[in-house]
């Protein structure tokens, strides 16, 4: 799926597509945009991904990681 971002620095297009990403066994349904354009070397972040769907916590003194579905 074509589509024009637009950010602080300027414009751009970008190609969407959709992926299933599987982390310790839960897997989340997202879409990945790579640019039109092989030259532009800088990373865009959006606000909605993988992250917003998890609950994670990490216990550093016990070398712990927690995850789970964030509606479990």
């Amino acid at each position: 799926m074509r589509t024009t971002f637009s950010t602080a620095a300027g414009r751009f297009r970008a190609y969407g597509h959709e992926v299933t990403l599987e982390i310790l066994g839960l897997e989340i349904n997202a879409f990945v945009y790579f640019f039109e354009d092989a030259s532009i070397t800088k990373n865009v972040l959006g606000r909605n991904g993988w992250l917003n769907r998890i609950r994670l916590g990490i216990v550093d003194h016990d070398s712990l990681i927690y995850l789970s579905s964030y509606n479990d």
